[in-house]
C-alpha cells in the first residue's frame, strides 16, 4: 500500500508565530524540527501498519521545512514551491490514502492560530457552495475526484467541526487550541507524537476495514475569493472565468477542483504581484 502524507507549518505544537515560519525568520529552524520529527513519527507507524511506501509532501511556504539529512529513510518527499496543485501535488489514484498533518484553520475563523486559506496576504476567505473552505477541505475535495479518500487530519482543534460535518469517516488528531492569531494551548512535543502515533493506527484500522470515503461536493462548483485588497479584484475582473461580486469579491463556477486549485494558485500570484507593485510605487 502507498500513503501520501501533506504536511503544514501552522497546525503543529510549538508553532504560533510568524517567526517560525520562513527559512529568513529567526526561529524557523525551531519549526523544522519540529515538523521534521512528527512526519517521521507519522510515517514510521505507516510502515508499521502495512504500508510499504510513503511519500511526504513539503507543503507549507517555500515547502522546504522539512530537514532532508534527518528523514526517515524509508520515505520518499516532494519539496519547494512552486509546483503543479501545491499541498497535493504528485498524488494519484495510486495511493490508498492521504494524511493531512500540522492543518490549520481557514481564513477567517475566530481565534485561529496564524489562521488563512493558502494566501494570508491575499486573501480573507475562500468559500465553496457557500462553505467557508479551508485548505484540508479544499485538498480533499481534489483527492476525492482522483478517488482517493482522506484517512486523518491532524492539527488545529478548530479544524474538528469541517471533520463533523464533511469527513465524519477521518480520523482527527488535535495538537493545539488557538487563544488568538498568535497564541495557543498544546502538549509536550512527547504527548504529541504520542497522540498522532494512536492516531494513525486508527486510521489504518479504518482502512483495512473498509470505512473510508471520498469526499464530494455538488457540482459545479460555486467559488468565491474574497481578497483583502480590491485591486486583487480589479485585477481579476478582466479574466473571463471572474465575475465581480463586490470590491473585494470575485465568484465563479467550475467541474473540478483541480480548475479550483489552478485559479486559487493564479489568483495567489496576481496578489503577490499586485503587494509587489504597491511597495515599489515611488
Amino acid at each position: 500500500m502507498k500513503a501520501y502524507i501533506s504536511v503544514d507549518l501552522e497546525g503543529l505544537p510549538g508553532v504560533v508565530s510568524t517567526t517560525m515560519l520562513n527559512p529568513w525568520s529567526s526561529q524557523f529552524s525551531i519549526a523544522s524540527k519540529i515538523v521534521t520529527r512528527l512526519v517521521n513519527a507519522v510515517a514510521d507507524e505507516l510502515f508499521k501498519n502495512g504500508f510499504s511506501d510513503v511519500l511526504i509532501a513539503d507543503s507549507h511556504g517555500l515547502m522546504t521545512n522539512i530537514s532532508y539529512l534527518e528523514l526517515d529513510g524509508r520515505v520518499d518527499v516532494i519539496q519547494g514551491y512552486p509546483r503543479p496543485f501545491s499541498m497535493v501535488s504528485g498524488l494519484t489514484n495510486e495511493y490508498k490514502a492521504v494524511f493531512f498533518v500540522g492543518y490549520h484553520s481557514a481564513a477567517g475563523t475566530m481565534h485561529g492560530v496564524l489562521e488563512h486559506t493558502y494566501s494570508g496576504r491575499v486573501f480573507s476567505e475562500i468559500r465553496i457552495n457557500g462553505i467557508r473552505a479551508s485548505e484540508f477541505l479544499i485538498n480533499s475535495l481534489y483527492a476525492g475526484e482522483i478517488g482517493v479518500p482522506v484517512a486523518l487530519l491532524a492539527g488545529d482543534e478548530y479544524l474538528e467541526k469541517e471533520v463533523e460535518l464533511y469527513l465524519p469517516w477521518v480520523v482527527f488528531v488535535p495538537l493545539k487550541k488557538g487563544v488568538s492569531r498568535f497564541a495557543a494551548y498544546y502538549p509536550s512535543i512527547e504527548k504529541a507524537e504520542k497522540t498522532l502515533r494512536e492516531g494513525v493506527k486508527e486510521a489504518c484500522n479504518r482502512i483495512r476495514s473498509g470505512n473510508l470515503r471520498v469526499f464530494q461536493l455538488e457540482k459545479p462548483y460555486r467559488v468565491e475569493l474574497v481578497f483583502r485588497e480590491s485591486l486583487v479584484a480589479d485585477a481579476l475582473e478582466a479574466w473571463d472565468l471572474m465575475e465581480r461580486v463586490n470590491a473585494y469579491t470575485v465568484r465563479f463556477y467550475v467541474d473540478s477542483a483541480k480548475k479550483i486549485l489552478g485559479a486559487i494558485e493564479i489568483a495567489a500570484f496576481v496578489g503577490s504581484a499586485v503587494d509587489s507593485l504597491k511597495a515599489n510605487i515611488k
